[in-house]
């Protein structure tokens, strides 16, 4: 891992929003705990680069059963719960107290439980529930498809947004304390979140559409939505994302930069998607690779206090401003 001259690092708290790393290792019976050659990222490379919190997306693709999507759901839940119990390198957040303080743990790895796309609800609020019981605090209210909550960008022609049942989970969400991604939400849903949402909410790994315009991507007003209500815009590395063409590591950096000027140095942080992408960038080919992002950064003039709040403090100012102060089972005890 490349790190000289980057002496401030080793005291900077890195956050990553998004890695599909925990469905790939359980659907190709890896152990997330050792140093795999197959993937972007493994615990022990995470803790080698020093992330302090790492969102872990469980995501199963679309299935007009929704029994088998939950299926799929709680058998990714299972085995992170195992990894977890078993490896005292790791612990998952569940309430504002598990985040990390500075200085950095460089020895634990802290993980955020995500799902990718509500459609393991099937139309039931008490999965939802159910799903904050098992310790999942982020939702991403849809993948690209259609679900029960709303429209996914591929549906943008529908102009369809949040159903009756998508402002029931958005609601339950912020009573419950759960962080609510609006990735890969077509853009009259994103709009009905803003109108409905009272505090933050994040895109945990969006691009710039001013610099690409993929249906994925955020337009510019979209990500001044996003700062207003005080969220963070996570940038991703998958290449039809970034540029059309072969992305490199600058790529990376001019949507990091697209944001700044757009929604302000407070609201923009790292959603990599490692595990979830095919190509990685040149120059970001797996996680140890961040420090030269870093590089690239310094070397473009920017501040040590910016970059910082691009690492982490951002997603972590959010994530203490939504998450429950007590567990799920500490409410019901109350």
């Amino acid at each position: 891992m490349i790190t000289e001259g980057l002496e401030w690092y080793q005291e900077a708290l890195l956050v990553d929003a998004h890695n599909d790393t925990l469905s790939r290792m359980r659907d190709g019976e890896m152990d997330f705990c050792i140093r795999q050659a197959a993937t972007h990222t493994d615990l022990p490379r995470l803790l080698e680069v020093g992330m302090s919190v790492q969102v872990l997306a469980m995501f199963a693709a679309p299935c007009a059963n929704k029994s088998i999507s939950l299926h799929k759901i709680l058998s990714y839940a299972e085995y992170a719960h195992q990894c977890i119990e078993h490896d005292p390198r790791l612990l998952v957040v569940q309430t504002k107290k598990d985040l990390p303080s500075p200085p950095p743990d460089r020895d634990r790895l802290r993980v955020i439980l995500g799902v990718e796309g509500g459609d393991c609800l099937g139309g039931e609020l008490w999965v939802l529930e159910l799903l904050f019981r098992l310790g999942v605090r982020l939702l991403t209210l849809t993948w690209s498809n259609r679900n029960a909550l709303a429209d996914g960008v591929w549906e943008t022609r529908s102009n369809g947004g949040l159903t009756n049942f998508g402002h029931e989970v958005v609601g339950r969400m912020q009573e419950l304390g759960m962080i609510i991604d609006v990735s890969h939400l077509a853009p009259a849903g994103f709009w009905d979140v803003a109108k409905v949402v009272e505090g933050p909410f994040i895109a945990s790994h969006s691009n710039a559409a001013a610099l690409c315009p993929h249906p994925r991507n955020l337009t510019d007003e979209q990500a001044r939505s996003i700062a207003e209500h005080g969220g963070v815009i996570g940038v991703n590395f998958c290449q039809p994302h970034l540029t059309d063409g072969t992305a490199r590591l600058e790529h990376v950096v001019e949507h990091v930069e697209h944001f700044w000027r757009v929604a302000g140095e407070e609201h923009v942080g790292l959603g990599t998607d490692y595990d979830g992408i095919d190509t990685p960038p040149i120059g970001l080919e797996e996680v140890t690779c961040l420090p030269r992002l870093i590089q690239e950064l310094e070397k473009r003039g920017h501040s040590q206090n910016r970059i910082q709040k691009f690492l982490g403090q951002n997603f972590l100012r959010v994530f203490r401003d939504i998450l429950p102060t007590v567990s799920g089972d500490d409410q019901r005890h109350q």
